[in-house]
């Protein structure tokens, strides 16, 4: 039976890392949250009166189906805390708690995430930001674009579209953003450019050099992807881009 208060009064939540953040989150006056800790790997935050406190266990459904999702996408049988998720109804919501309008964010100091959860909008169903918060607490804080990239991979689509179809579109429409740029300067690239191509390059790395290598690189430099693949960079781009090749995107329009 779903356990729900509303939190009037400071809550003492669980020991975090950077309790700051969470608590910044947890005290913020714009918002009455509600808490449902009726799961076991996860602790939910809404508004009164939101989509979310009318959808409640729709909501905490989803949300431990992508949480299962991450666990077997990093190979886990379990993970060492538990989550905070806090959602809103919209951007403009967003913005009230974390200071700019955004769909999302992972605290991964803090294991907490936020999120929007409305009839328009679920920018929490996906495995994107729950991957982030769990890969930083096990692998480390690694480059901004295998970060990305492997967030992205983890739901093994980007806005409903395969990875490695979308990436054929992209280069046949003149969109393509080549690899060295992703690599050294991922957000000043276009977004709805730089994520998906990210996730299709490391998709392409976890397929033919295997996940042991892909970690290797998160934690590393630079250098060591030649060092762990044998192979420049460039060679790299170019095998991926020779794989996309045969791929046929279809009617797919971006």
């Amino acid at each position: 039976m779903r356990l729900a208060l509303i939190i009037f009064f400071l809550l003492v939540g669980h020991a975090l890392v950077a309790q700051v953040t969470f608590r910044s989150l947890l005290e913020n006056k714009n918002f009455q949250w509600i808490a449902d800790s009726s799961s076991n790997e996860l602790t939910i935050y809404y508004p009164a009166e939101s989509w979310a406190s009318k959808n409640p266990e729709k909501v905490k459904e989803r949300l431990l189906y992508h949480y299962q999702g991450v666990k077997s996408f990093l190979h886990i049988e379990t993970y060492r805390a538990r989550i905070n998720v806090f959602i809103v109804d919209s951007r403009a919501q967003m913005k009230k708690l974390v200071g700019h309008e955004t769909n999302g964010s992972a605290f991964h100091d803090a294991n907490t995430l936020t999120g929007i959860a409305s009839e328009k909008m679920n920018s929490l169903y996906s495995n994107h930001e729950l991957f982030h918060i769990m890969a930083m607490n096990i692998w480390g804080v690694p480059g901004t674009w295998i970060n990305e990239g492997m967030a992205v991979y983890s739901d093994n689509a980007w806005h409903g579209h395969d990875l490695y179809q979308l990436t054929k579109y992209l280069v046949d429409h003149n969109r393509y953003v080549p690899l060295e740029k992703l690599i050294t300067d991922f957000r000043k690239a276009d977004d709805r450019l730089s994520y998906p191509l990210a996730g299709s390059f490391v998709k392409y790395l976890d397929e033919t050099y295997g996940r042991q290598t892909v970690e290797e690189i998160w934690k590393g430099k630079r250098k060591d992807i030649t060092r762990l693949t044998g192979k420049s960079l460039k060679e790299l781009e170019q095998d991926w881009l020779t794989r996309i090749r045969a791929v046929d995107y279809g009617q797919l329009k971006y």
